[in-house]
């Protein structure tokens, strides 16, 4: 394993020596010529170990290890001796008693000092940083108990943190309004533990819950912005109940994210190298939740582009150093001298969540052979007159059926819906317009169709169709008020481009309406026959995908599925839309794509602050995140 080692070491051509020395296997070194040097360095920055010649100018190193040991946060710095001068049994064994690992006396070979290196170096969990501390344990399923800072233990089940015990959880609570100190006092908890705060009825087991695993996942953040390296014992021994467990790879995540990165060393030691991903990449990135940035950054993956490269497009490269960093040491990434190819999953995998808003193009009509058009005519007649009292096989007075077409398709043209059934608004009345509409209809059986061609059935399917719209226009209550509101602002004549125009706005009002109503199958029937007249109408397109997602007989349709993409991207290529946005949102919500999905929602609330359907994402963003991060990092940074 490799570390950060602090060299101390007043000989410069021995310090250099042995600093091309652990370079070479990959540790990073700094180095300092005197005890004081060395422990302002101690003091600014962590180390993973410290390797220390005796016979120093100044501060000696004795000295120097005697105020290691008394602090606080260095007392369990692993050390390895270098000495000339204090030889012996009796030197080694006292610097023991300091807590040297490994105690050599010059002159030593290579071997045996890089044997001492490592043996220092993997003293264990115990001796590690909190973030290599946590991999380790993660990777190795390990199970047992870590000792935080200020008296928290963190009990570790299967390599993930699972519970907790912490003097702090209490005022904690307090310092949230979950507990009150009054109540405390009256109603003290019979026995140390968080459950007996539940038995005491001083907090609900679900609120309990939620906090001790928003508590667990504050303790463990703080503890890796602070750089702690705590002490691992495999020993559950006093494990506390509940359970609440916390994903390593997401807290990793969420901790990078908060930290300060230093951007130029990591460029200079990493920025000439191709990120690539690995196997392992399609086990974790789906535990983690990015945010847009961060995904668009995951595309770049893969092109044969260096980390440099790759930063350049970042708006926050810091961050983004600081997102290949943790896939790195993750597993997630390797980093190779050379373009290589990606790894692929060795599972069966069926979407990766963090991935870009697919952009769907609008498909081409398929040709539409004779069957399929006389099937897809015989279904529209049979909703429009049923089963039975269909008109009987054609007669001799039938025969001029293309002349009727070409009459009735001439009386409809400039009138209103209620003109081409013989009624005014006046004299409506739903049974005149139901006996009106199925003596028309009754005309235009299947078998009559089947005479057809060209033109005349082109106009046929017009007549029938605009029939349809008439009739289920004001069949409907709300449709035909909104038609009766749209007839008295327009009095002028009613028909060609004017007609498609009136008659888009009626179906996309009434297909809103159905969706407030939930009735998700009519919203769709009337969304579609608005998008049909103006295919080019944003918000049409809009509501559109909405019904055809909303609707429950579309939920195992991959082909709904992409159409309500596609019409989702060509309403926001038509226009920045508030609605679309927000659907968009919702679908990626619903995929676990939550990341990509506030993205959408925060777009959609900067257009309209009221949009119900960005609201309510980012509500269940919120109540998601909350036992992660609810007010964390704002008591972390104060």
């Amino acid at each position: 394993m490799t570390g950060s080692i602090l060299l101390v070491e007043d000989n410069e051509k021995l310090a250099a020596m042995l600093r091309t020395v652990l370079e070479g296997r990959g540790h990073q070194v700094k180095g300092a010529a005197s005890g004081d040097a060395a422990l302002a360095l101690l003091q600014a920055q962590r180390f993973d170990l410290m390797v220390l010649d005796l016979k120093l100018p100044g501060m000696s190193g004795v000295e120097l290890l005697q105020r290691v040991r008394r602090s606080a946060a260095l007392k369990e710095l692993p050390v390895v001796i270098m000495t000339g001068v204090f030889r012996g049994e009796e030197y080694a064994r006292a610097a023991g008693k300091l807590g040297v690992k490994a105690y050599l006396e010059k002159p030593f070979g290579k071997d045996d000092f890089l044997k001492a290196v490592q043996g220092a170096l993997e003293q264990g969990p115990a001796r590690k940083d909190i973030a290599r501390l946590l991999l380790d344990l993660y990777r190795s399923g390990a199970n047992g108990m870590l000792e935080l800072r200020g008296g928290a233990r963190i009990f570790v089940v299967g390599g993930e943190p699972a519970s907790f015990s912490s003097p702090s959880f209490v005022p904690f609570l307090v310092s949230t309004s979950h507990l009150q100190r009054g109540d405390l006092e009256q109603y003290p908890p019979a026995r140390p533990g968080r459950l007996p705060l539940v038995e005491a009825g001083l907090i609900g087991y679900d609120d309990l819950l939620e906090q001790s695993r928003l508590f667990l996942f504050r303790s463990l953040v703080e503890a890796l912005l602070q750089n702690q390296s705590p002490r691992f014992t495999a020993d559950l021994a006093g494990i506390e109940l509940p359970l609440t467990p916390v994903s390593v790879p997401r807290l990793l995540h969420h901790a990078a994210g908060a930290a300060s990165f230093d951007l130029a060393p990591y460029l200079a030691r990493c920025g000439a190298l191709c990120p690539v991903r690995s196997t392992e990449y399609f086990r974790l990135v789906n535990l983690l939740n990015m945010g847009p940035e961060e995904v668009d950054l995951l595309q770049q993956l893969g092109q044969g582009k260096t980390v440099q490269a790759i930063l350049s497009t970042c708006d926050a490269p810091a961050q983004g150093a600081a997102l290949i960093d943790l896939m790195v040491r993750l597993g997630m990434l390797n980093l190779s001298a050379a373009p290589v190819a990606d790894q692929q999953p060795d599972f069966p995998q069926k979407l990766l969540f963090n991935r870009p808003i697919e952009e769907v193009a609008e498909r081409r009509a398929e040709a539409v052979n004779f069957e399929d058009l006389v099937d897809e005519v015989s279904e529209s007649i049979e909703l429009v007159v049923g089963k039975k009292g269909m008109a009987a096989p054609l007669s001799a007075s039938e025969i001029d059926f293309e002349q009727e077409v070409q009459r009735d398709y001439a009386a409809i043209q400039n009138k209103n819906y209620y003109e081409i059934f013989g009624m005014t608004p006046g004299t409506f009345s739903f049974a005149t317009l139901k006996e009106a509409y199925f003596a028309k209809t009754r005309e235009y059986s299947p078998e009559k169709f089947m005479q057809l061609s060209g033109d005349t059935l082109g106009r046929a399917q017009d007549v029938l169709s605009h029939y349809a719209n008439a009739y289920n226009t004001l069949s409907s209550v709300i449709a035909k008020e909104r038609y009766d509101e749209m007839l008295n602002a327009d009095t002028v004549g009613l028909g060609g481009k004017r007609e498609d125009e009136l008659q888009a706005r009626i179906q996309f009002q009434s297909g809103k309406v159905f969706l407030e109503m939930e009735d998700y199958g009519n919203a769709e029937r009337a969304l579609q026959d608005a998008y049909t007249l103006d295919p080019d109408d944003a918000q049409t397109s809009a509501y559109l995908a909405w019904s055809i997602y909303r609707n429950p007989g579309n939920q195992r349709s991959q082909g709904a599925l992409e159409k309500c993409r596609m019409l989702l991207s060509k309403s926001l290529q038509a226009e920045r839309n508030a609605d679309a946005f927000a659907f968009r949102g919702c679908m990626l919500l619903d995929e676990g794509r939550d990341g990509l999905a506030e993205g959408e929602f925060l777009k959609a609330l900067k257009l309209n602050p009221h949009q119900p359907q960005a609201q309510g994402g980012m509500r269940l963003i919120k109540e998601r995140r909350e036992a992660e991060k609810k007010g964390l990092f704002k008591r972390i940074f104060g």
